[in-house]
């Protein structure tokens, strides 16, 4: 019998997905609360202090989804004290409440294990031909570019190399090992010896236009 697992170091990211799960319709009507209020800078503001304030819970769901479509560019990201901390977007009309996305949602979670925890926690219960696909904060094209503050702390080359080294450790279990992420020499190195294909990924973080659309990244795996 097939078994899925998702796991993320963001508590807050792995809070929303058990609410989305466990809760769908309780978790809409939060929303509908929020879509019904002004799109103001001061409703944002708001919320965003009472999120830094919850521990986790249906109503801090409801809030990092409300944030996050209504935030500059729906970016995550925390201070060294691990506070939200983006600035208000903007936006006219943002997409806060999606109920029928929440509703699918829900049933393909349903059988699938969510989870708090380390990328190196999987080397534990992986198993020859398991399937495991990691998607860790991308290394910095450049220092100017450098954002991995997803989370207090930052995730640069000694987590990236921990990263490589999971990896191969996976690899030689015989477990199925994909990885994505930014297209430089030093990711390249890491991973010589696997598969490395070039793809187009657009991204919208950038905070002049202009300089949004498609960037180089790269998808890694151990097999062909």
């Amino acid at each position: 019998m097939l078994s899925f697992s998702l796991s993320d170091v963001n508590e807050d990211l792995i809070n929303t997905f058990k609410a989305v799960k466990e809760q769908p319709e309780a978790l809409i009507k939060l929303l509908k609360e929020h879509k019904a209020k002004d799109n103001s800078r001061e409703y944002f503001n708001q919320q965003r202090e009472r999120f830094n304030t919850l521990k986790s819970g249906l109503e801090k769901a409801s809030i990092f989804i409300y944030l996050n479509k209504t935030c500059f560019n729906g970016l995550y990201r925390v201070n060294s004290n691990g506070k939200f901390n983006v600035p208000f977007g903007k936006y006219p009309n943002p997409a806060i409440l999606q109920e029928e996305k929440i509703r699918k949602a829900s049933k393909l979670l349903q059988d699938v294990n969510i989870s708090e925890s380390n990328f190196s926690e999987v080397i534990k219960e992986a198993k020859e031909g398991d399937f495991i696909y990691f998607d860790p904060p991308y290394f910095p094209l450049s220092k100017t570019s450098s954002f991995t503050s997803y989370q207090k702390g930052v995730f640069l080359e000694n987590e990236q190399i921990e990263l490589a080294r999971v990896f191969r450790e996976l690899h030689n279990k015989g477990c199925f090992v994909m990885l994505s992420n930014s297209d430089t020499p030093f990711i390249h190195q890491l991973y010589q010896g696997f598969t490395i294909t070039p793809v187009k990924a657009r991204r919208a973080i950038n905070c002049i236009g202009a300089k949004r659309g498609k960037i180089n990244e790269i998808v890694i795996t151990n097999y062909p």
